[in-house]
């Protein structure tokens, strides 16, 4: 499954599960508030509903922005082992003691059915004969329209008699050029009433005015994207019920009809109508429930200041975290610890250095898997590795060190011959050195290096490590214990030694959630535990 497809999978799953949620949150509130006396206008409503549309849609996508700098776990599952995947992915740079367990999952594991794209493509196929469906009808309506007589213009607004049956609506479509892009529809009975002819031309130029006839091409959109999904169908139906209500409040409320000439309208229109199939896209119709328009004509809601911007902004709380979540979970979930200290002991060579995996090693895993940074971070290290490991590797074997060390140097300068100004990223903490083992200038003259400013060796590779061997092994050798000499190897032995005095233990987990020491060995640990199992990072 390739990387661009995960992520729009990722998106795409996120929007569906907002469409779910937010829509019933919307209307819990506006009933809420209209129990407690406190109702927002029709007007209103409308706005909330169109920002529930836009949240829904928007979010996915900040979300999926801000993904590379939140980590929300890698895209793992335990049974990808290195076994599996030696065909296609990186080798990692030890090869760990052969065990039975991922023999038996390589030979009994068939490949997964691409599902994905199955599923993507049946979904380009449905929402693109959906939306199709619609244009067609958009079409013949369009060609229905011209051929209409023409009552008056209104603007750019054409008004035209509708053919028989056909109720009063309003439409949109977009065209280049001076040719007639709005409508409105009315019934040719209406011309017996000018009263109501009135009305009714007067609730359509409305439509127009409040861009209803625009935002149903959005829900063409939105049903066409997600036609399998209840939610979207839902918050489509409930917009056209918002835009008949709004229009009713606007025309009553700004005295350009009275409330009872306009329920007399309202009530004939419905009576007069037969049902009709629904109206293609760009279409909005008077054919609503009629009831509860009338009896909203007579319970005006005043327009309350912030009252849309302060129920969005509550709506946010929610859908920001939830679409957050959404992201990570969708694209994949975290390394546990039993998960983690499965790799560790299945990829672990004989005789180098052990990964311990804790709850400090699990964050940094996690944490250096589950952001674009931490893997772009890692990817590099492996490739620099390609070409430095000898170098770095020589000196550690002369002084008969693990090989595992070198994860020092992927997490000091990602294995980058760096000089002490470079701006490229480290993942240590603390003063920043040079080198690809960056030695501070106090380190590297204590362990005979020359830094001064016509030369400075920790900027020859093959001097920088015999030093850094040399240093290491000093450090084992005073602590005995390799988490604490790669906690010296950052802090320094005195931050060690007075860790070990206040915490009255030599347990480097329990230095480290004590605060005694940072994260560094942790950190060390983990980016090891990445080099031996580099399908990590896929």
């Amino acid at each position: 499954m390739s990387a661009a497809l995960r992520e729009l999978a990722s998106l795409y799953l996120t929007q569906a599960l907002l469409l779910a949620v937010a829509p019933p949150l919307a209307w819990l509130a506006l009933t809420l508030l209209s129990r407690l006396g406190r109702p927002l206008s029709a007007r209103q409503s409308l706005k909330v509903a169109r920002g529930v549309l836009l949240l829904a849609l928007v979010l996915p996508l900040l979300a999926a922005a801000v993904h590379a700098l939140v980590p929300t776990g890698p895209r793992f599952t335990f049974e990808r082992s290195v076994a599996r995947h030696a065909g296609r992915l990186p080798a990692p740079l030890w090869e760990p003691r052969p065990v039975a367990e991922p023999a038996r999952a390589r030979e009994s594991a068939p490949a997964l059915p691409p599902v994905l794209p199955a599923a993507a493509l049946a979904l380009l196929v449905g929402g693109g004969a959906f939306i199709t469906r619609a244009l067609v009808r958009h079409a013949r309506l369009l060609r229905q329209l011209e051929s209409l007589p023409r009552v008056r213009g209104v603007g750019r607004v054409a008004v035209v008699l509708g053919g028989a049956g056909m109720p009063a609506f309003s439409a949109w479509f977009p065209r280049a050029g001076r040719q007639p892009s709005a409508w409105v529809v009315v019934p040719p009975a209406l011309l017996e009433d000018a009263e109501s002819f009135r009305l009714t031309v007067l609730h359509e130029l409305q439509h127009h005015r409040q861009r209803d006839t625009h935002w149903a091409f959005a829900r063409l959109v939105l049903t066409g994207a997600f036609f399998w999904h209840p939610g979207a169908y839902a918050l489509s139906r409930w917009m056209a019920s918002l835009q008949e209500l709004a229009c009713d409040e606007a025309l009553v409320a700004t005295g350009r009809a009275q409330a009872q000439a306009y329920a007399r309208c309202l009530l004939q229109a419905a009576l007069s109508v037969r049902p009709e199939s629904p109206l293609p896209a760009g279409v909005t119709g008077m054919s609503h429930p009629t009831t509860r328009r009338i009896q909203m004509l007579f319970q005006p809601r005043p327009a309350r200041a912030q009252g849309v911007s302060v129920l969005l902004a509550a709506l946010c709380l929610v859908l920001v975290p939830l679409a957050a979540l959404s992201q990570g979970v969708a694209q994949g979930r975290a390394v546990t610890l039993a998960e983690a200290q499965a790799l560790a002991r299945s990829s672990q060579p004989e005789g180098d250095l052990p990964v311990v995996v804790d709850a400090h090693v699990l964050a940094r895993l996690n944490a250096l898997t589950g952001s674009e940074k931490g893997r772009a971070f890692m990817k590099r290290a492996l490739a620099n590795l390609v070409t430095q490991r000898e170098a770095l590797s020589a000196p550690l074997r002369d002084k008969g060190l693990p090989e595992g060390l070198l994860a020092v140097a992927v997490v000091e300068s990602a294995a980058t011959n760096m000089p002490e100004t470079d701006g490229r990223p480290s993942l240590a903490p603390g003063l920043r050195g040079a080198g690809v083992w960056m030695f501070i200038p106090e380190t590297a003259r204590r362990y005979g290096l020359e830094v001064s400013e016509a030369r400075d060796e920790r900027l020859d590779v093959a001097r920088e490590s015999q030093a850094a061997a040399a240093l290491l092994s000093d450090l084992h050798a005073r602590y005995g214990d390799w988490r604490l000499a790669l906690a010296a190897y950052n802090q320094g032995s005195e931050k060690v030694d007075a860790a070990l005095t206040a915490g009255g233990s030599r347990d480097v987990t329990a230095l480290i959630g004590a605060g005694h020491l940072n994260d560094y060995a942790a950190t060390v640990q983990a980016g090891l535990l990445i080099l031996r199992n580099p399908h990590l990072l896929d």
